[in-house]
């Protein structure tokens, strides 16, 4: 959750998948922490099924889907693109009471580290955790095209 009734001091993408249950859930948990930013939450889905993804996103043309499924990514308002545990660590740092944990981020190596582990977790992301097509999404359930097709005919 972002502050209400104050200015954000900044604006930043969160590109995350939609079909991923811990990727859902960490966005769950983002929104009802306090940012100082303004966090907009878009899904991988959402930029594919759009032809112009700058107005999405101001400042980015297009983006490398291959790429977004493998980490996360945050974009600010300029157009820079964080990824994987550089887009955690841009978040937390918006964050009131995890702005601290971005101070380890600059530790020699630590960097190296924290991708080694965030790349680590998004390869077994749906194995762990599921997958929306293996149960619901924060935005509801899908029923399958056959029979959504024929409760719509009052089958």
């Amino acid at each position: 959750m972002n502050l209400k009734g104050n200015q954000a001091s900044e604006k930043l993408y969160v590109i995350y998948d939609g079909h991923c249950n811990l990727c859902l859930a960490s966005v769950a948990r983002l929104r009802e922490l306090h940012s100082k930013a303004d966090l907009q939450f878009i899904q991988i889905q959402q930029l594919e099924a759009v032809k112009d993804t700058a107005r999405l996103i101001p400042h980015i043309d297009r983006f490398d889907f291959g790429a977004l499924y493998e980490k996360m990514h945050v974009a600010d308002e300029r157009g820079q693109l964080f990824a994987g545990a550089d887009g955690v660590v841009r978040i937390l740092r918006t964050v009131r009471g995890f702005r601290w944990l971005s101070a380890f981020y600059r530790i020699p190596g630590m960097n190296r580290i924290a991708d080694r582990i965030y790349r680590f977790i998004a390869k077994r992301r749906y194995e762990w955790f599921g997958s929306t097509e293996q149960s619901c999404s924060i935005d509801g359930c899908d029923l399958p095209q056959d029979r959504g097709e024929r409760n719509k005919l009052g089958n």
